[in-house]
């Protein structure tokens, strides 16, 4: 096995349950996907599915840029300024040496040079934290929302309106309506 292959292999990847490509927990491609939707790949997923372009990027380094904190890339990629003091908390406790972005620079990763998995991926909305016992915890931010259909919206936290058909009233964020069920 080459070099550039060990790295694929001992890479972290992920997939929706419905398959598709293989990715980077990071990647902007699951960004609008729930963290309990997505599964760890295993070898039969690594034989048969597709790694996304943009992880194939990201695990080789290509475009990646590394900062010297953890705010210097929050100022970079423009992470919303509001959730920079909970990030800052949840990044407290987590170990890590080294801060990147990806080329896409749709995320912000903290890890170590040492080759490890990559402790915490920051994203505007999110935070996904390394359990020690393996997978991931998100921590949901103030201005991260979520519309119907699991698409993220842009703008704040708060979601439009949606008025029941039958009695009009207001839907809970769950979209069922509590006086007609």
């Amino acid at each position: 096995m080459n070099e550039q292959d060990e790295l694929v292999a001992r890479a972290e990847l992920y997939r929706t349950k419905s398959r598709g490509k293989l990715h980077v927990l990071g990647c902007s491609h699951l960004q609008a996907t729930e963290l309990s939707q997505l599964v760890e790949a295993d070898g039969r997923d690594r034989a048969d599915l597709e790694l996304c372009s943009e992880c194939d990027k990201e695990i080789h380094g290509v475009g990646r840029t590394e900062y010297a904190s953890l705010d210097a890339a929050f100022e970079a990629l423009q992470f919303p300024v509001e959730n920079r003091q909970l990030m800052r908390d949840i990044a407290g406790p987590v170990d890590f040496t080294k801060v990147w972005a990806p080329q896409s620079r749709s995320y912000v990763g903290v890890g170590h040079l040492d080759g490890r998995l990559a402790s915490a991926y920051f994203n505007r909305g999110f935070v996904d934290v390394r359990l020690d016992e393996g997978g991931y915890r998100r921590h949901e931010m103030p201005t991260f929302a979520q519309a119907a259909g699991g698409a993220v919206r842009a703008g704040g936290a708060e979601r439009p309106v949606v008025m029941c058909p039958t009695c009009s009233m207001q839907l809970p964020a769950t979209l069922l309506c509590d006086s007609c069920d």
